[in-house]
């Protein structure tokens, strides 16, 4: 850690002199960040060669059939009733919800309680089924009575139109971060999931960005607190100055310098996490043809295949690897990952920092405005990782302070000490430790209301 820490902050002064005579050099020196990186605690979690060579022998023979099928055809395929819908956003942004009415387990039926899934940074609602399928929370909440809905941001493969501008050829597509999100994708999402339910108010579940779009939602616009029963946050990434992730680190080395909108015009404002290097795209090379499950459990893919510090092997299962791969990862646009190195720095919660002259100009102050969580009123119910590399135990105490004390209603941390970022939708035991748990609450919350 001391090493990276001395190769990110030499970037970072390279940056500021290299700049310091075209740029006004106060503009961009601030400190490189505001709160210390959170130190979780050690775990005996190590990979064994003589069970990576049983296992890889084992999951070599082991298909996964719906690895390269979509979310309707997996859902078709076993008894799900799935329907999509397109809601158009005021700034042109054209989305797509699908809905899972009912199953064999648990028919369509008008009444039922209804339930939004707002997905992550660089995911779309694939990722919620990652996992085989009696263990994906989508699954078992549609099984347990639920109409569930899965939201597909701006962005992500299943909404990529718009009325006029082209996401493969037009950059400004991809001006947009997790802000915009939680203003223009959530509430026309949330209001279209109430009319077709027939329901007045909601349920949420959101991971990492999509629990930090929703409080920007229920901060900014009052109203989409009537609009929710409760909403339940799986790691979610709304104050994360405590992270130690590598990515981040290096990111702050020019977040607030003129090289983020060098980095957003070379990258076309956006990462395709499916085809996560060049030279892969550039060979048609897609990850799960070169990370197979034996080369992950050995450690050969993690670089090109998982987020650096996100991979935990006591909570992976190998054989499903081929379909996480393919589930999991999506679009990522750059402009939400320099929000976050923002917040970073600066150990808080608070809209796009622009720089000064920018901040003058769209904020009236030099300093962009903090979010204010105090005027959040839907009940919030919080999980949470101590191997969190993104959103660390001390950033869901930042977070919990920020939010009215009546509104926090439970904060759980898993009981898995190696537990992770990814493990909430990729971990074995992710049912077990965060799916029944958590709707076993909502069950009881839905009846009391």
């Amino acid at each position: 850690m001391k090493l990276e820490t001395v190769s990110v902050t030499c970037i970072f002064i390279v940056c500021q002199v290299a700049f310091a005579q075209r740029f006004q050099l106060s503009e961009f020196i601030r400190p490189i960040r505001v709160c210390k990186p959170y130190v979780p605690i050690p775990t005996n979690v190590s990979s064994n060669p003589l069970a990576c060579s049983k296992e890889q022998n084992f999951a070599s023979n082991i298909k996964d059939k719906d690895a390269d099928k979509n979310i309707v055809q997996i859902s078709q395929e076993n008894g799900y009733i799935i329907d999509s819908y397109n809601v158009t956003t005021t700034d042109g942004y054209i989305l797509t919800l699908f809905r899972i009415s009912g199953g064999i387990k648990s028919p369509a039926r008008n009444g039922k309680p209804a339930v939004l899934l707002l997905h992550g940074w660089g995911n779309s609602c694939e990722a919620w089924i990652c996992l085989p399928n009696d263990k994906t929370i989508v699954y078992m909440l549609a099984d347990a009575g639920w109409d569930v809905w899965l939201a597909n941001f701006r962005g992500s493969s299943f909404s990529l139109n718009h009325t006029s501008l082209d996401a493969n050829s037009n950059t400004n597509y991809w001006d947009f971060s997790f802000h915009e999100m939680g203003l223009y994708d959530f509430p026309p999402m949330l209001d279209h999931v109430r009319k077709i339910s027939g329901l007045n108010k909601i349920f949420v579940i959101a991971h990492s960005q999509g629990a930090a779009l929703f409080l920007i939602a229920a901060s900014e616009i009052p109203a989409v607190n009537e609009k929710i029963h409760a909403a339940f946050f799986l790691a979610p990434a709304v104050y994360i100055g405590g992270t130690y992730d590598p990515v981040i680190l290096a990111l702050m080395a020019i977040t607030n310098t003129p090289v983020e909108d060098l980095v957003y015009r070379v990258i076309q404002g956006r990462i395709q996490l499916r085809n996560p290097r060049l030279l892969f795209s550039a060979l048609g090379i897609e990850p799960h043809d070169i990370c197979q499950s034996q080369a992950v459990r050995c450690t050969l893919c993690d670089l090109p295949a998982f987020i650096p510090n996100a991979f935990n092997p006591s909570q992976m299962n190998y054989t499903n690897i081929p379909r996480l791969i393919s589930k999991y990862f999506d679009n990522g646009n750059i402009k939400s990952v320099f929000h976050f190195a923002q917040n970073v720095r600066s150990c808080s919660f608070r809209n796009y920092d622009r720089g000064t002259r920018g901040n003058l100009r769209r904020y009236g102050s030099r300093e962009p405005p903090s979010y204010n969580l105090k005027r959040v009123k839907t009940p919030i119910f919080i999980f949470h990782g101590e191997q969190d590399t993104w959103v660390t135990p001390s950033d869901i105490q930042r977070s919990r302070e920020a939010l009215p004390s009546e509104t926090v209603r439970d904060v759980v941390r898993v009981k898995d000490d190696t537990f992770n970022h990814l493990d909430f939708l990729v971990a074995r035991d992710a049912n077990v430790l965060v799916y029944k748990p958590l709707i076993h609450t909502m069950i009881e919350f839905n009846k009391r209301t």
